[in-house]
């Protein structure tokens, strides 16, 4: 097995490519120009193909990952808006892209070989439209609308056609922006980060009468109830186990640790860690050995090891990226 790791460098312009060895010693390998500011990355592990959003000429570029890790290009798509999270129905057919400056959401259908081809469906008007997530024992993508302190709900059809659920949409907190979310394992319970008021969402996913409902059971300060006026949240991530649930904070350069309540999947806060400026993306590895995390600002990453019993971080190295990293991922080779 060998790991590799990628980082989009959005000032830079380029797609860096390290390996990550087992001890957590890293190199760079390959540094692959892009033409435009690179943002979201997105892997489809078991085609072994890496998808880019690209602007200001907004378009989709899917790479291949070779046998080595590095990258090549294989195609480009045009898409409506500037591209800010790309993810994948559970069967890897359709591709959904979020735009945050078009306030839109798209779904492109994948062929064979996993290229996108023009979208089927564009729903518009949902203002400040960030991360796009499926959850698959329920069928349902749900769509974050930051500046409408909202979350859209959709079933998938099996063409491909999103349309609204029964219960159509779900409000947070005023002026919470609620930005990326995460799944618990069991796909029952939904973690939500606020950018604007530094809180998490728990969400709980069920039917009732044959109806998909979903409940907010617990909104949490994301640095343990050290309010404050400013927050800058980004990113939230959650360990394959189901047992450890990370986010990040940009105004307090910070990775806050919670760990999961076994009997209800309510989250506690354990610690909070200063990291790299401006950690607005981060990656927990398939197997929660190491957490990455990309400094937007310091134009580093930092890698650290998981602890397997509490989660805790140990930080490894920091290593120097390109200009303005804001997307990082790892990939595992066999």
């Amino acid at each position: 097995m060998k790991q590799i790791v990628y980082i989009a460098n959005s000032e830079s312009k380029n797609i860096e490519v390290w390996n990550l060895y087992d001890d957590g010693y890293m190199n760079l390998v390959q540094t692959i120009d892009v033409d435009g500011q690179i943002q979201p990355i997105k892997i489809i592990k078991n085609k072994n193909l890496l998808y880019a959003g690209i602007s200001p000429n907004n378009k989709i570029v899917t790479y291949s990952i070779e046998r080595n890790g590095f990258l090549e290009k294989k195609n480009e798509l045009n898409i409506p808006g500037k591209a800010n999270y790309i993810s994948f129905d559970q069967r890897e057919e359709f591709l959904f892209c979020s735009s945050y400056h078009s306030n839109c959401i798209s779904v492109s259908p994948l062929n064979q070989n996993g290229i996108p081809q023009n979208p089927i469906q564009i729903i518009h008007n949902i203002e400040g439209c960030h991360a796009a997530k499926i959850n698959y024992k329920y069928n349902i993508l749900f769509v974050m609308s930051l500046k409408e302190d909202a979350i859209y709900l959709y079933h998938l059809t099996n063409f491909g056609i999103l349309k609204s659920t029964e219960q159509k949409i779900l409000y947070t907190q005023k002026e919470s922006g609620p930005r990326h979310l995460v799944f618990h394992p069991n796909q029952d319970f939904m973690y939500t980060i606020n950018e604007l008021n530094g809180t998490i969402d728990t969400w709980k996913i069920y039917k009732k009468n044959n109806i998909i409902k979903i409940k907010k059971i617990q909104n949490t300060n994301i640095l343990n109830n050290q309010f404050s006026e400013n927050y800058w949240s980004s990113d939230i991530h959650l360990t394959s186990c189901g047992r450890f649930l990370y986010a990040s904070d940009r105004f307090f350069n910070t990775i806050s640790l919670f760990h999961i309540n076994k009997h209800d999947n309510t989250i506690i806060f354990f610690k909070s860690y200063q990291t790299e400026e401006q950690p607005r993306s981060f990656h927990i590895n398939s197997n929660n050995t190491y957490l990455l995390v990309a400094g937007e600002k310091s134009n580093t990453f930092v890698i650290y090891s998981i602890s397997n019993t509490t989660g805790e971080l140990i930080k490894i190295n920091v290593y120097a990226t390109g200009q303005r990293p804001i997307w990082i991922l790892s990939h595992k080779l066999y």
